[in-house]
């Protein structure tokens, strides 16, 4: 084989071997386009069916937030606190608001994860066998401050404080499980 058709050959599956790659990169950012996102569809019929406005007491940046659901916990009957599911496009993309009916308070939080301070000499990689056990996933851990961060069961307005109590038979593996709470200057 002459040296020009190798260089040939090496140019010709160059090519072919580019076309591949944009070939297999286009078809994955296309199945991420299409991607139905659970927390957008959920309970997209809850700003259809008129759930309640937010308190017109909250942070303005919170104000933009398209409600995604509403309801009350435990239940309408017996409601101790109002929540809503906001959605926003930027940092934190769900945000759940949380008005304690009993004092009015409101708290802010992270609608989607919880926070996990590992008790001490607790390495992340041992809450992996009991994640995996609750259907939870591991999404981002410091090991320098013992921090974890973990998705919640579902996307429904008590996520967050079930995941939670799922969590507390292993609490020998943790300091404190809490909400991602949300602070604003």
């Amino acid at each position: 084989m002459k040296k020009i058709d190798r260089i040939f050959v090496y140019i010709v599956g160059f090519v072919v071997g580019a076309l591949m790659v944009s070939i297999i990169l286009k078809r994955r950012a296309f199945k991420d386009e299409t991607r139905v996102d659970p927390w957008v569809m959920h309970n997209a019929a809850a700003v259809e069916a008129g759930a309640e406005p937010l308190p017109a007491r909250i942070p303005e940046v919170m104000q933009v937030g398209r409600i995604l659901d509403f309801g009350y916990l435990p239940n309408e009957a017996n409601a101790a606190q109002k929540v809503w599911h906001l959605n926003f496009d930027e940092s934190y993309p769900y945000v759940r608001v949380v008005e304690d009916l009993s004092n009015g308070e409101l708290s802010y939080m992270a609608a989607d994860q919880i926070l996990i301070e590992l008790a001490e000499g607790v390495d992340v990689t041992a809450l992996i066998p009991m994640l995996d056990e609750l259907g939870l996933r591991l999404r981002m851990f410091n090991r320098k401050d013992r921090i974890a961060v973990v998705g919640v069961l579902n996307t429904k307005i008590d996520a967050v404080p079930m995941t939670i109590e799922a969590l507390q038979p292993y609490a020998a593996f943790f300091s404190s499980v809490g909400p991602d709470s949300l602070q604003f200057n």
